[in-house]
């Protein structure tokens, strides 16, 4: 396993760059002439890419993070999140909160991250661990609403030591052995059905939210102070909820979630947590570790990003319908279109601080001029075909005031293209 000071460490920003202190121990294992991970779901976008050229060591990011082998247990990388300037930290934790605050988001999660369990897992310092934290806001914000619906109420099996009656099922094994052989003649175990909330999967809920307490109170550290008060304020407001129920005992135990679409928010909230339990190796005393096992994972930033804008965006045109994410058009699928009235547009969300001080590129430009010619474009948009629909393309700049205004949507023209405009957006940063 590779050592925590062994670890390659580099920040996300699209370029390549030559690294000059490359460590012996790096250099002696990386004998290829090339080694690359790509994302899962975007099989066209590298998370890194490390190459060797007669001992000239370059590497290459993308506009993921996170920590993945480069030769399995032997050299990793880790890749943290940086603006392009190298001067300060995208806050990406206050990005996801954030962008969760409308809960549509929970719907849009797929393609936010990959974690491939199947590899050997890599040491790191805790305080680099970036895969727990978007792990556990994700399933907060899930249960919270979970309980502001109410917890789902289904039949469940329970075995009970009965005095004096019987219900249900005789467990004749457990019987004989338990209350016959003991001369406990008035009692009888009992299996039956109860309807209720104390059900297998409100069970693992609340096994995972000790999980959660016990990392956040270890963990106060790792978020700004603002940011572990609402998540600590989360925890507070589920925890109530599942007091009526049990943790569930066998922490291995499968969970099956039956399909409901009033309670969709399970099947997400199961998985994440699992994912967590995972994480921590279903060993709670894990979770206050100075170091920590990872699997190898990868963050998208500039699906993120979307997240972020989508959720501005939905502030400022409230009405359900005026703003929707990722509609789909005959296999191509915009960022996010505006149907508000006067301001009805595509808008292209771009994680490309460059776009500060040059131009969008034209191959982003073109992308977003083919959105705005789509026949079904002008018909969910409601515009004449002899209109000209406006195009926007959102970007992050640290310089800009960091909202988003309707007045300000089409202030910024972008040239060349007609009614095509950018606009730039401060991302929070670590203080």
């Amino acid at each position: 396993m590779l050592k925590m000071h062994q670890l390659l460490y580099i920040s996300e920003q699209h370029q390549r760059k030559h690294l000059a202190t490359l460590p012996d121990d790096f250099k002696s294992v990386l004998v290829k002439a090339s080694y690359t991970k790509l994302f899962p779901y975007k099989a066209d976008l590298l998370c890194f890419g490390v190459y060797n050229d007669e001992q000239t060591f370059t590497v290459d990011s993308n506009y993921f993070i996170g920590v993945d082998w480069i030769v399995p247990k032997k050299a990793a990388i880790y890749v943290e999140p940086k603006l392009n300037d190298g001067t300060e930290e995208v806050d990406f934790l206050g990005m996801l909160l954030n962008s969760l605050e409308t809960p549509e988001n929970l719907e849009h999660l797929k393609g936010l991250f990959h974690v491939d369990y199947d590899q050997p897992w890599i040491t790191i310092p805790s305080q680099k661990d970036l895969l727990s934290p978007i792990l556990i806001v994700q399933f907060l914000k899930l249960t919270q609403r979970i309980v502001r619906k109410g917890l789902k109420k289904s039949y469940y099996r329970v075995t009970e030591n009965l005095n004096s009656r019987v219900k249900g099922k005789i467990l004749v094994g457990q019987q004989v052995k338990e209350n016959i052989v003991k001369n406990r003649l008035t009692k009888t175990i009992c299996n039956y059905q109860e309807y209720g909330i104390n059900t297998y999967e409100n069970q693992f809920l609340k096994l995972v939210l000790e999980f959660v307490g016990s990392w956040l109170n270890s963990k106060r550290h790792f978020f700004d102070k603002p940011q572990h008060s609402q998540l600590l304020s989360l925890l507070q407001y589920c925890s109530p909820a599942f007091e009526q129920v049990d943790i569930l005992a066998n922490k291995h135990q499968k969970i099956h979630n039956s399909a409901n679409p009033f309670y969709k928010e399970y099947i997400e909230a199961l998985k994440i947590g699992g994912y967590i339990l995972k994480r921590f190796s279903f060993n709670i005393t894990k979770t206050s570790a100075t170091q920590a096992e990872t699997p190898p994972f990868w963050i998208d930033m500039s699906k993120l990003f979307e997240l972020y804008v989508f959720q501005k965006l939905k502030k400022i045109f409230p009405i359900q319908g005026e703003v929707s994410y990722h509609d789909s058009f005959y296999g191509k699928e915009t960022d996010i279109l505006i149907r508000a009235a006067e301001y009805q547009c595509v808008v292209d969300c771009k994680y490309k601080p460059r776009y500060k001080d040059n131009t969008p590129s034209l191959e982003d430009k073109r992308q977003l001029a083919g959105y705005t010619r789509l026949e079904s474009v002008y018909k969910e948009l409601a515009i004449p075909p002899d209109k000209i629909i406006k195009g926007v393309l959102i970007y992050s700049h640290q310089k800009s005031p960091g909202k988003i205004h309707r007045n300000n949507l089409f202030e910024t023209d972008m040239g060349e293209y007609v009614d095509f405009y950018k606009l730039g957006i401060c991302l929070p940063v670590l203080n």
